[in-house]
């Protein structure tokens, strides 16, 4: 008799719901249990699911709450300062979180069909499916490596030891190993002794120093301007947003000065003279970086660019990982007619180099990034060995003091520890923070308001094995994974 779909509804509302509970796991609450549980819900609905069929569906609810609690936001965005009509927005959101569940809907059905023994299934080959879809959904169509499972456990559980090892990715595949191992058999000591190992192994990880220090702490100074995404682009209050940061630049103490992603909402070829020069005369001979659009030689040609306002002799750093949708459109014939409804100003912005050099300030040498692009590990770790510091600038006033904010921040702690680098983040409305090169947060400012975090931070110099590495250790796991697996099925 076929199984009655309305009996399985509670199983996969069940999985929605351990799937939005992953939310807590990351910033603000940083409750990094939950993602374990979290796993092991989905991992058990997996490797008891009677087909691969059934595992994908399984996979696609847990992934749809997961999404929906983790990405929800978008829907700010779209509705709020995008302008699309409610309804529509929140399809969109529901769309795209769909999307997203197809990952590990993906992982479920793999997780059932990679030949494997089932004493193997659970603790293995489920785990690295899940890792792989993930990965995968970091990659396609230009990737989207928000609420990675690895990043859950950064900066402050055993696990962060591994960071600068073999980076987020390496961490969320060892964290699913060791949820697998248990999950898929927790009566066998052995496997619990491995988790053990894993974890205590990280914690002596964390005691490591895998860069070094150079010369003395540098002061500085990010400014948080607290400008409303609908007032930052209003014309109306085009000098208010001028006057904001100027009083901000003013009042800083700092040795390095930095502005937000386009913190002067205009092109460079636009800002009067005298509004640059009082910036200058404000520092004096400290120096200032601040976030500005910049016209290219084409009319339909320009970029989201971060320069050294005091230093304009140096190349500027423009924004190379754009976000789709939001500063580009994937496949205009497909997705054009969003643009309809949507009401974002400079949405067409171009893509700058890969590798682009950091600005010299004084000791410093400081690797931009901006928004977005500190989600991606193995881009960051183009600026090194040459950066000293990294700084990323963001304006997330699109999302509306969301958590979306601390969500980035995380991600940010993430690269630090990656890198082995302080991180600088200066941001329209948060989070301003100040990260060491363990991904702690040493200082931070309140979200939505505005004020100057004043601090220090220091250079360091050496690269971690991630830094020399990048994803080849986690994908070799990967690939070695799934090939022991298969060796063990066809043993006799």
């Amino acid at each position: 008799m076929p199984y009655p779909a309305w009996r399985a509804a509670p199983l996969h509302l069940g999985l929605a719901a351990c799937g939005a509970a992953s939310v807590f796991s990351f910033a603000p609450w940083y409750w990094a249990p939950l993602m374990w549980l979290s796993l092991a819900a989905l991992f058990a609905a997996i490797g008891h699911a009677p087909s691969p069929r059934h595992a994908a569906w399984r996979g696609l609810s847990w992934g749809l709450g997961y999404f929906l609690a983790n990405v929800h936001w978008v829907f700010i965005s779209m509705h709020t300062y995008g302008g699309m009509p409610a309804w529509m927005a929140a399809g969109c959101t529901l769309l795209f979180a769909l999307y997203l569940a197809l990952f590990p809907a993906l992982a479920g059905w793999l997780g059932r069909r990679w030949p494997a023994r089932d004493a193997w299934r659970g603790a293995l080959v489920i785990p690295l499916a899940f890792c792989a879809t993930e990965y995968l959904r970091g990659w396609l169509f230009t990737g989207f490596p928000w609420a990675v499972s690895g990043t859950s456990q950064l900066p402050y559980t055993p696990l962060a030891g591994y960071a600068p090892l073999i980076g987020a990715w390496g961490t969320g595949l060892l964290l699913a190993l060791c949820v697998g191992l248990v999950v898929g058999a927790p009566r066998q000591p052995k496997r619990w002794a491995a988790v053990a190992a894993i974890w205590l192994l990280g914690l002596g990880l964390q005691q490591v120093d895998w860069t070094t220090p150079h010369g003395e702490p540098v002061s500085v100074s990010l400014a948080q301007g607290n400008i409303p995404q609908d007032m930052k682009w209003d014309q109306a209050h085009f000098v208010d947003n001028l006057r904001t940061y100027l009083w901000l630049t003013r009042e800083a103490k700092g040795e390095i000065v930095v502005l937000p992603e386009t913190a002067i909402p205009a092109f460079l070829n636009d800002i009067p003279d005298w509004y640059l020069d009082e910036l200058r005369q404000a520092v004096g001979k400290r120096h200032l970086v601040s976030g500005v659009p910049i016209m290219g030689q084409r009319d339909d040609e320009y970029y989201n660019s971060v320069m050294a306002i005091t230093e304009p002799q140096q190349a500027v750093y423009s924004k190379h990982h754009l976000v789709p949708f939001g500063e580009f459109v994937p496949v205009p014939t497909l997705f054009g007619w969003m643009y309809q409804f949507l009401d974002m100003p400079l949405s067409g912005f171009s893509r700058g180099a890969p590798k682009q050099p950091p600005f010299v300030l004084g000791p410093t040498r400081l690797a931009a990034n901006i928004c977005y692009e500190d989600v991606f590990g193995r881009e960051i770790i183009r600026a090194l060995p040459e950066a000293t510091m990294l700084v990323n600038v963001s304006n997330l006033a699109w999302f509306d003091g969301s958590w979306a904010a601390a969500q980035h921040a995380q991600m940010s702690q993430a690269r630090a520890l990656e890198t082995g680098r302080y991180m600088l983040r200066a941001t329209n409305t948060g989070l301003t923070a100040i990260i060491d090169q363990k991904g702690r947060l040493l200082a931070s400012l309140p979200p939505m308001k505005k004020a100057l975090l004043e601090g220090r931070a220091r250079n360091f110099t050496g690269l971690t094995p991630y830094a020399r590495l990048g994803d080849w250790v986690f994908l070799l796991a990967l690939a070695a994974g799934f090939a022991l697996s298969v060796a063990l099925a066809r043993r006799v």
